[in-house]
């Protein structure tokens, strides 16, 4: 579950200052003096916290007896089960063994790298029954993240030209690898959870022997902006999970509140105490171009008393239908508090009830709109396994929905992610129009937020987003002006090559710019630093 460092509450500040600076000052500085910076001549290290590794390997699944009087196609279909469910067992166990841990986990020594398996992310390859018909080995692939370094931090050895490393797994039968009803799943129980194979029975485990190797990166985006503001309204809500520690999910919500107070947010009701699922939405309007966007906030947590009290049932059960309705129409969806590998939103008090968790499987199949673009945060402790579910949900078929989540623990002693995250979407230039910035932007702040843990936040649905910054004038590109509002929308930048200075716009990869155009560097002449990345004439 989600750990809490309550000393480190310094970035609630911090994080105060950065949208109610973005009125007065260009995010990204965005200077006039602007010129394009050859490859061979800027920075070419570009940094995120997290990999993406590619796992395989070779194991079998092994039919009950019954199914030797059955036919081969009655046999091969069971093993087709088998196989599904064996591939989220190795998943399971993958993660026991790379999850960071707390010293006090009772698996604390087993593993323990900053990894996780990315659930659902399955392929299997070469289902091959043996003579005694009833055991059939695969090949399997699977996905995993971690930390650029987790392979120089695993036992690798070298076999057949591959990076590989031994693993235990354990070995559930195939009645119990079946029970995967939420919250009564197989692996939430002994010896499965927490696993460390030095404890267990040779006869309940098996090893297997994966090859690793890195995935290719996506590369950089934007928040299709454009697609959550085209109906004019941009409406976000934030959920506050049930807390054991300090009650974040009052603390927070209440300290969220006035953060939005503060960004000129009016508010539905004039006090904390007086807030409700029902009171309504905070509101301010921003400009999306040349469009008024209606901004809406609304804030759910568990307040004791309540139709949503965290302690009951009943609270539990309003907490998580609330939860549903917002996936099911919101742009915004934001959860800030506990979670954990194979695990979802924890909204409620699961020591008292088993209401009010949205479960990793609920997600894959909760209603949501298919032809909507909807943005969502995960923050919490290892929620990467959250961004395929939701890509998995049939409305979305891996399409519209952004997903943000963490690879290892995430601090939770003051809501400055949220809040961070809020403000990135609402980052504004100097003409107060909504200026949408990189997506790395947001996630090496979201890093560096997390004093003393190593979060690792990463964005699941990056391939399809914008290349180009929303809201740009492609058709102003080449035309010769002097200042970045002369170009165009919010992004356009005026840029100086060849000795004359031409309308561009910001950019994170060559497919963003179209034909003739190359994403390149762009710095300020006069302080010779490099603070974007802009479209740039072959």
């Amino acid at each position: 579950m989600r750990t809490r460092n309550v000393a480190l509450v310094a970035a609630t500040a911090l994080s105060a200052s950065l949208l109610a600076g973005c009125a007065a000052d260009e995010p990204d500085g965005d200077p006039e003096d602007s010129v394009f910076v050859e490859d061979s001549k800027a920075d070419d290290f570009f940094s995120t916290s997290a990999q993406e590794y590619l796992l395989e390997g070779k194991t079998t699944v092994v039919l009950d007896a019954s199914f030797l009087s059955k036919t081969a196609a009655e046999r091969d279909a069971e093993a087709k089960r088998l196989v599904g469910l064996k591939q989220i067992s190795i998943a399971w166990f993958i993660t026991q063994y790379l999850v960071d841990k707390e010293h006090d986990d009772p698996g604390a020594s087993f593993g323990g790298f900053g990894g996780m398996a990315k659930a659902g992310a399955f392929a299997d390859l070469g289902i091959v029954a043996r003579a005694d018909k009833l055991t059939y080995d695969f090949t399997f692939k699977q996905i995993a993240a971690g930390g650029k370094n987790l392979m120089s931090k695993l036992p690798i050895r070298i076999a057949g030209g591959k990076q590989v490393f031994d693993l235990e797994i354990g070995k559930p039968s195939n009645a119990d690898m079946a029970k995967l009803e939420t919250n009564s799943e197989w692996y939430r129980s002994a010896p499965w959870s927490p696993w460390n194979p030095a404890t267990v029975a040779e006869a309940q485990k098996e090893k297997i022997t994966f090859a690793i190797s890195k995935e290719k990166a996506s590369t950089d985006a934007f928040f299709d902006m454009a697609r959550l503001t085209s109906d004019g309204v941009l409406d976000i809500d934030v959920y506050f999970g049930w807390d054991y520690h300090s009650e974040y999910h009052l603390k927070h919500s209440k300290s969220f509140m006035s953060w939005l107070k503060n960004q000129g947010f009016s508010a539905p009701v004039a006090t904390w105490e007086q807030l409700t699922p029902t009171s309504g939405a905070f509101k301010r309007t921003v400009k999306a171009d040349t469009k008024t966007v209606n901004v809406e906030v609304r804030i759910f947590f568990g307040k004791p008393g309540t139709e949503t009290d965290p302690d009951t049932d009943a609270g539990g059960k309003a907490l998580e239908d609330l939860a549903r309705a917002s996936l099911a129409k919101r742009d915004v969806v934001v959860y800030s508090g506990h979670s954990g590998p194979f695990y979802g939103f924890a909204l409620a008090n699961w020591k008292k009830t088993s209401e009010g968790d949205l479960d990793d499987a609920d997600m894959k199949v909760i209603p949501m709109p298919a032809d909507k673009y909807q943005v969502i945060l995960a923050e919490g402790c290892d929620t990467y396994q959250i961004g395929e579910a939701f890509k998995e949900n049939p409305a979305k078929q891996g399409k519209n929905v952004d997903v943000i989540t963490t690879t290892s623990f995430s601090n939770a002693s003051s809501p400055a992610a949220v809040q961070s995250f809020v403000a990135a979407l609402l980052a504004r230039d100097t003409a107060n129009k909504l200026r949408p910035q990189p997506i790395s932007t947001l996630l090496t702040k979201l890093d560096s937020e997390t004093w003393g843990f190593t979060t690792m936040y990463g964005m699941h649905g990056v391939d399809d987003n914008p290349k180009l910054v929303p809201f740009a004038r492609t058709a102003s590109f080449g035309k010769s002006w002097t200042t970045n509002a002369s170009c165009g929308g919010p992004g356009n930048l005026c840029v100086g090559a060849s000795g004359r200075k031409t309308c561009t716009a910001a950019c994170t990869d060559t497919s963003g710019c179209g034909t003739g155009y190359t994403c390149k560097a762009v710095a300020s002449s006069s302080t010779s630093t490099i603070y974007g990345r802009a479209c740039a004439r072959n």
